[in-house]
């Protein structure tokens, strides 16, 4: 999530979140401590804990698999926001993004922002390891790790993805195109499969690119053709079937979704947009594992609707959903 300015927006509330998938299930939320807001980055550990960070405070929670929320990380004057969290889990290292989304602001009430920027804290002892400030005042979003602990971000202000080397202190342009361009938010979630291809998506104007490193050191970058636009598209991660799972932010409709598309699929046209599940309030990260899916909705779309900034939800938690068999373990219908 980035710095919004929309022209027209529609306020529309749902009381509950509605499937639409058949097959799929909606599980229990998780509830979050009544002292916690706008939950966004998430990630999950292969014991089942899970990590969550918002998107206004660099506090991040750690949940246990029997349920049990403490306090992993509880942010600083370097990690003031966690939007975006993933876990290298070999290394032990949970890598997070941290923008300063709302900024401070002052007793005048000029708003002023800290330089965005990516953080690592072992999730051995909660220290902090590393800052990294984004280069050329870019606003870091989302992160895609690969098997090395190489570190990929995605930039919303410039058209660019970047690469953090393993051991490295610098991020270097790994992706730049001027499709990646947008007047209002670009880039913003950012999925890595095991072989390389990796698809990225444009928040505000709803389109999703595939990229694919070339062997001879070239990036290519392609257009991935749907079948209607999407309405804010934020975190994604790819399903146990080799889908797309994406989160559909909604700004102007409020009427959030978790989203299943076969990006990669190799049939000629545009890619079916299959909806999951609806109603949420900004749906803005997600995680899967073993056919469940964990989304954090943020509830933070109040912020930027004229005359509502001060109505915060009385409270926060984490959505649930078991996916439909197929998507779940990868087989066919």
């Amino acid at each position: 999530m980035t710095f919004i300015h929309t022209a027209a927006l529609v306020v529309f509330t749902l009381s509950s979140v509605q499937l639409v998938t058949a097959g799929a299930r909606v599980l229990a939320p998780i509830n979050l401590p009544s002292n916690f807001q706008y939950p966004n980055g998430i990630t999950r550990a292969s014991n089942g804990t899970l990590y969550v960070g918002s998107v206004t405070s660099g506090r991040i929670l750690r949940i246990n698999p029997k349920g049990k929320i403490e306090t992993f990380f509880p942010g600083s004057d370097e990690v003031f926001a966690a939007t975006s969290l993933r876990l290298d889990e070999q290394r032990g290292i949970l890598w997070g993004t941290s923008p300063d989304f709302l900024g401070v602001r002052d007793p005048n009430g000029k708003t002023s922002r800290r330089p965005h920027r990516i953080f690592a804290i072992d999730t051995r002892t909660g220290k902090v390891l590393r800052v990294i400030l984004m280069p050329d005042g870019g606003f870091g979003n989302d992160i895609a790790l690969d098997a090395n602990g190489g570190v990929y971000l995605t930039d919303s202000v410039r058209p660019r993805i970047y690469y953090l080397a393993p051991g490295a202190d610098r991020l270097r342009v790994w992706a730049e195109d001027a499709r990646f361009t947008s007047q209002e938010i670009g880039l913003s979630g950012i999925a890595r499969r095991s072989d390389g291809v990796t698809i990225v998506g444009l928040f505000s104007t709803g389109q999703l690119f595939k990229v694919i490193q070339e062997s001879q050191g070239e990036v290519k970058v392609e257009a991935i053709p749907l079948e209607r636009k999407l309405e804010n598209p934020d975190g994604m991660q790819f399903a146990p079937d080799g889908s797309l799972l994406v989160t559909e932010g909604a700004v102007a409709s409020g009427n959030g979704r978790l989203l299943r598309i076969d990006a990669l699929s190799t049939g000629a046209g545009p890619k079916l947009v299959e909806t999951i599940a609806s109603g949420m309030e900004s749906p803005v990260n997600l995680t899967v594992a073993d056919g469940e899916v964990w989304v954090t909705e943020a509830r933070i779309r109040h912020r930027i609707l004229p005359g509502q900034e001060k109505k915060v939800p009385n409270n926060f938690f984490i959505r649930r959903f078991k996916l439909p068999t197929n998507t779940a373990t990868g087989s066919t219908v």
